[in-house]
């Protein structure tokens, strides 16, 4: 009889090498009796192994090199990981809702109108599947093996809760204000708000395209943890976004920065509203980066 390897020596095999070894009759389908056959031989430590991969949703791809990557490259890869996101989907993102928030008001929709905001909504909406699905094809373009059908389904996913988030940023101002509230608590208030309208169109979007598109993954639970952490980097792009509205005045400490004075030309407006969630977004990610153990940040 075989001994169990140790659990030092384990690794992950090829899928398919697997798959075969267990389908004893080679007809192509794991019956209940061959996989319990199967179970019935793995070691403790091998279930234990497996059980962590799943945990982590990283199965296919989970090694104990991946245990050993220093902090300082796991840190380095978290943040250029930041920076592709924020170039692809959160400066278009404020681009897109400036865009589209001076479309809405030469409509002749006002600033507290449903119809506002459902223009801006579809600006963020736009903003981050056109960034995300032309970023995709510029590295593929330089050799990234990318299927651009599953990378417009990705972008759908995130252009669905981004039109969330965006719907709902004006009018959670708008109510902030009207309680007399303050600059930093209006932007916490909405970092709340927006975070949370985003965390709910994700995980929607994933219940709603999981199951018809190969490009989404469905809910499960090990991409909640992660939705969540993106939901709260989303968050601080939109309490940035708070700093492009001058109405403040001198109690917005971001307006030298990214506020959009009556003065600037449309292009430049919509360039401080992308740049506005675009810090906002930096900030709250490297925090994440440094802080959140390894393997349970959203961009591990």
């Amino acid at each position: 009889a075989t001994t169990a390897p140790k659990a030092a020596d384990l690794s992950i095999p090829d899928p398919l090498e697997v798959f075969e070894s267990i389908d004893t009759n080679g007809d192509g389908v794991l019956s209940k009796e061959e996989f319990l056959a199967a179970l019935d031989q793995l070691s403790l430590d091998e279930l234990v192994s497996i059980s962590k991969s799943l945990s982590r949703n990283e199965l296919s791809r989970h090694t104990d090199e991946d245990e050993e990557v220093s902090l300082g490259a796991l840190v380095g890869h978290r943040l250029v990981t930041m920076a592709d996101v924020t170039i692809s989907k959160i400066f278009p993102a404020g681009f897109g809702w400036q865009m589209f928030s001076v479309l809405a008001d030469n409509a002749g929709h006002q600033a507290d109108s449903l119809p506002f905001f459902l223009y801006t909504g579809a600006g963020d909406f736009c903003g981050v599947w056109t960034g995300h699905f032309a970023f995709s094809m510029v590295k593929k373009a330089f050799g990234v093996s990318i299927s651009p059908l599953k990378e417009a389904q990705t972008g759908l996913l995130l252009a669905t809760a981004a039109f969330c988030s965006g719907f709902v940023w004006q009018p959670t101002v708008n109510a902030l204000q009207a309680l007399n509230l303050s600059f930093n608590q209006c932007a916490l208030g909405t970092v709340a708000a927006c975070g949370t309208a985003f965390f709910i169109g994700l995980r929607g979007g994933r219940f709603a395209y999981g199951g018809l598109m190969e490009g989404v993954e469905s809910a499960s639970y090990a991409n909640l943890k992660a939705d969540v952490g993106l939901s709260l980097s989303i968050g601080g792009a939109t309490g940035c976004f708070v700093g492009t509205d001058i109405s403040f005045g001198d109690a917005n400490w971001l307006r030298p920065v990214v506020g959009i004075e009556e003065s600037f030309s449309t292009m430049l407006g919509q360039v401080k509203a992308g740049t506005s969630t675009s810090l906002g977004f930096v900030a709250f990610q490297t925090v994440q980066s440094f802080v959140v153990p390894r393997g349970k940040c959203w961009v591990d």
